[in-house]
């Protein structure tokens, strides 16, 4: 899962939110020092990612992408996901994708010292460059990945891994909805468990 499903699926606050985000960027055992819902939520998003590897679903759309992806997949898969996710955005939430997306980013800056030092890097870019809503846009999707290929130093063909999501679009988005309630049933047990 990306940004966007890992915010959905936590509690609506802005530490909620931080973690969910620094999921991707604390590694390691989590510091008592952080605030108790920072922490919770961060633990939760390591389930999250746990929870996606192992899925059969996420396997299944994982294997209909051209294996010569290879380790690339997984992450094309989550950014397909997020893309679904903001573009059928209205069957899950009753809130406006854009009125959620500025609600995070406002509490995001609200709680910006406890951010870890790369999310507060990336925040004035989110917030600059509406990342949550502009992932409706298939041409967002596709600068995202070339971002990402950038980033690994082009270890690995991800930017050309968007040509998957027209080829394949129907059957991932069938298998982002059976994902989505296999994910959600999850968290709100680990949410009463962290």
């Amino acid at each position: 899962m990306n940004y966007l499903a890992h915010l959905y699926l936590s509690d609506p606050n802005p530490l909620a939110w931080a973690g969910s985000l620094m999921g991707d960027f604390v590694k390691g055992k989590v510091s008592a020092s952080i605030p108790t819902e920072l922490a919770r939520h961060l633990k939760i998003h390591r389930r999250i990612d746990s929870l996606t590897q192992s899925s059969e679903v996420f396997q299944t759309s994982r294997r209909r992408l051209d294996p010569r992806f290879r380790h690339a997949r997984s992450v094309l898969i989550d950014v397909f996901y997020d893309h679904f996710l903001a573009q059928r955005w209205d069957d899950y939430s009753s809130q406006s994708l854009a009125d959620f997306a500025q609600k995070v980013y406002q509490g995001l800056q609200s709680c910006y010292h406890h951010l870890s030092p790369t999310l507060q890097q990336q925040l004035p870019r989110m917030v600059e460059y509406d990342w949550l809503t502009s992932y409706r846009d298939p041409k967002v999707v596709q600068r995202v990945l070339i971002r990402l290929e950038e980033r690994i130093n082009h270890k690995l063909p991800i930017a050309e891994g968007f040509s998957q999501l027209d080829l394949h679009r129907h059957e991932l988005e069938t298998d982002f909805v059976i994902f989505m309630n296999e994910v959600q049933s999850a968290v709100e047990k680990w949410k009463l468990e962290i």
